[in-house]
C-alpha cells in the first residue's frame, strides 16, 4: 500500500511541477524565483498528506495547490526573491523588512525562503471581509483576524510538516493569538465555512450573522452569544495591539454611543433638540434653494468657497457647485427624515433599544489598550472545548469518532503563547480538556474503535489517552506493548516498530502482559 502511495505521490508531483513550468513559462521571473517556486511546491507536496491526515479540516490537494498556481498565475507579475548581497537584499536590509509587497504592480519582494514566499503569495489574494452596513466598524479588526490566520494556517503544511513528521515551528507562526482564535474557530464550524466567509463577495450576506445562527442551532443561544462576543473582542484587542489608531477608533465610538444614550434618557429634551434640528435642516434647503436659483447668489457662493478651498480642492465650475448644492440639499432632506423618524413614539423607542444594545456590547467588549488577550483567548478555548463536548455526544459513527480524536489531538497542541504553552497544558483547561478526552475514549470504546488494553477502568483512560499527547501523524500505526521492567509496570507506544515513548502505570487490578497490539481496530 505504501509503495504505490509513493508511486502515486511521484506521479503527482511530476503533474503539479508541469503546470506550475507552463505558469512560470509565460513570466519574466528569474530563474532563482522559478527555482524557490518549484522547491517551495516540492515542500507543499511533500507534506501534504501528513498536513492532511493531522489536521483534518483541510481541502483536498489539488484544490488547495490549484488556488496557489491561481495567486501566481493572475495576481503575481513579478516575484523577486533577494537573493545574498542582491540589490533586493539590499533595498530590504535598508527598510529592515523581509520582504515588500505591493499589491497594485502585484509584485513582491522576498528573502529567499519558500516559507516566505508563500506567505506572501498567499497575501496577494487577501481582501476585507465584507460586512454589513451596521457592522462596518467590524470590517478592519475581523478581516485582520481571519486573513492572517488562514494565512498561517496555509503555510503550516511546509512550516510544521517535512513529509516524515509534525513539528510546530513557534518561531515561524506570525500570531500566536491569531492562530489560536482561527484554528478554534476553523474546528467549531469546519473548513468549508470559513472560507465561504473569507471568500464571500455579496453584501446580502452577513457571515457574522451565519456563524450566530450556527452556534445558536448546535449549541445554545447561551454558548454562541458568549462566543461571538469573546470573538468580536479579541478581533478588536488583536487590532488594537497591532494598530494604537484602532483604540482611538473604538473608544470614541463608545463615547459617542454612550452619550447617545444620555441623551435619549430625557425623552422631553431628545425629541425637543430633535425638532429644533429638523428646523435647522430645513432653514439650510431654504438658503440652497435660493443660491440655486438665482444667479448672482450662484457666483457669490462659487466666489466664497473657492477663496476658502486649497487649488487641489477648488470647484471647477458654477455647474459643478450646483451638483454640490443640489448633493448637500438631498443630505439635509435626509437628515430631516431621520429627525422625523426619531420624533415619532416608535422611531424613539426603536433608536433607544438600538443604542442601549451597542452601548451593552461595547461594555461586555471592555476596550483597553492593555488587555490580557491570553487569559480572553482561554475563556474563548472553554466554551469551545464545552461545544466540542456536545459534538462528541452527537457522534454516532467510527469516522466521526476517529475524525474527533484527530481534531482533539490537534487542538490540544495548539500554543497559546511564544514561550510554547500549549492549549491542553494550560490549569484553567484541563478539566475540559479531560472531560473531552474522557467522553470521547468511551465513545470510540462503544463503538469498537480502540481496543480495550485492561479491565481496569482508569488505567486503560491512562493507557489510551496517551494518543493524544502522540505526535504520530497516523494514529492507525499505534502499538502498544505492556511490560514489566526492574518490577515496575510500564506501557511501550509504537510507530508501527519505531519505539516513540514510554510511560509507567499504576493499578490495582492485574494487567495481563501482551504482544504488541493494535491500539485502533
Amino acid at each position: 500500500m505504501e509503495k504505490k502511495e509513493k508511486i502515486f505521490s511521484k506521479l503527482n508531483i511530476k503533474d503539479y511541477t508541469n503546470r506550475l513550468e507552463k505558469i512560470l513559462e509565460k513570466k519574466k521571473f528569474s530563474l532563482d524565483t522559478k527555482n524557490l517556486l518549484l522547491s517551495m511546491l516540492y515542500k507543499i507536496e511533500n507534506g501534504y498528506n501528513d498536513y492532511s491526515k493531522t489536521k483534518i479540516q483541510v481541502p483536498n490537494k489539488n484544490e488547495f495547490i490549484q488556488n496557489i498556481f491561481n495567486i501566481i498565475n493572475k495576481k503575481c507579475n513579478q516575484i523577486i526573491v533577494a537573493e545574498f548581497d542582491s540589490q533586493a537584499s539590499s533595498l530590504l536590509k535598508n527598510k529592515n523588512v523581509k520582504y515588500i509587497i505591493d499589491k497594485e504592480k502585484q509584485e513582491i519582494i522576498a528573502i529567499a525562503n519558500e516559507l516566505l514566499v508563500f506567505n506572501c503569495i498567499l497575501n496577494m489574494q487577501e481582501n476585507e471581509i465584507i460586512m454589513p452596513q451596521e457592522k462596518q466598524s467590524l470590517k478592519v479588526p475581523v478581516s485582520n483576524l481571519l486573513n492572517i490566520g488562514n494565512r498561517i494556517n496555509q503555510t503550516e503544511v511546509i512550516r510544521d510538516f517535512n513529509g516524515w513528521s509534525w513539528d510546530i515551528v513557534l518561531k515561524e507562526i506570525d500570531n500566536i493569538s491569531v492562530n489560536t482564535v482561527f484554528q478554534t474557530i476553523l474546528y467549531l464550524t469546519g473548513y468549508e465555512f470559513i472560507q465561504k466567509w473569507i471568500n464571500n463577495s455579496s453584501n446580502l450576506a452577513d457571515y457574522l450573522d451565519l456563524f450566530s445562527s450556527y452556534l445558536k442551532e448546535n449549541y445554545g443561544e447561551k454558548r454562541a452569544n458568549q462566543f461571538i462576543t469573546l470573538f468580536c473582542k479579541l478581533a478588536i484587542d488583536i487590532s488594537i495591539y497591532d494598530k494604537n489608531e484602532q483604540y482611538e477608533f473604538w473608544k470614541e465610538k463608545r463615547d459617542i454611543f454612550n452619550q447617545e444614550l444620555e441623551k435619549l434618557q430625557d425623552k422631553e429634551n431628545y425629541i425637543s433638540n430633535k425638532t429644533k434640528e429638523k428646523k435647522e435642516y430645513t432653514k439650510q434647503i431654504e438658503d440652497i434653494d435660493k443660491i440655486i436659483n438665482n444667479k448672482e447668489l450662484l457666483k457669490e457662493e462659487y466666489t466664497k468657497r473657492n477663496e476658502k478651498l486649497p487649488n487641489k480642492e477648488k470647484i471647477f465650475s458654477i455647474s459643478h457647485l450646483v451638483l454640490r448644492l443640489e448633493k448637500e440639499r438631498n443630505d439635509f432632506l435626509e437628515k430631516i427624515k431621520q429627525c422625523n423618524i426619531l420624533i415619532e413614539p416608535k422611531g424613539y423607542v426603536k433608536r433607544k433599544h438600538e443604542v442601549e444594545a451597542k452601548v451593552q456590547f461595547l461594555n461586555k467588549l471592555d476596550i483597553d489598550k492593555n488587555q490580557d488577550i491570553r487569559n480572553t483567548i482561554i475563556q474563548l478555548c472553554n466554551i469551545f472545548l464545552s461545544c466540542f463536548e456536545i459534538k462528541i455526544a452527537k457522534a454516532q459513527t467510527k469516522q466521526e469518532v476517529l475524525t474527533y480524536i484527530y481534531e482533539l489531538r490537534y487542538y490540544g497542541f495548539l500554543p497559546l503563547d511564544k514561550e510554547g504553552n500549549t492549549l491542553k497544558s494550560i490549569p484553567k483547561l484541563q478539566i475540559a480538556f479531560q472531560k473531552c478526552k474522557k467522553n470521547l475514549l468511551e465513545k470510540a470504546r462503544k463503538l469498537g474503535v480502540i481496543d480495550e488494553i485492561t479491565e481496569d477502568e482508569k488505567a486503560n483512560f491512562e493507557i489510551v489517552s496517551k494518543i493524544f499527547d502522540s505526535k504520530m501523524i497516523d494514529l492507525d500505526h499505534m502499538i502498544v506493548e505492556i511490560k514489566i521492567i526492574d518490577e515496575k509496570l510500564y506501557v511501550e507506544y509504537y510507530d508501527e516498530k519505531v519505539l516513540e515513548s514510554r510511560i509507567q502505570v499504576q493499578s490495582d487490578k492485574t494487567i495481563k502482559l501482551k504482544k504488541k497490539t493494535k491500539l485502533f481496530i
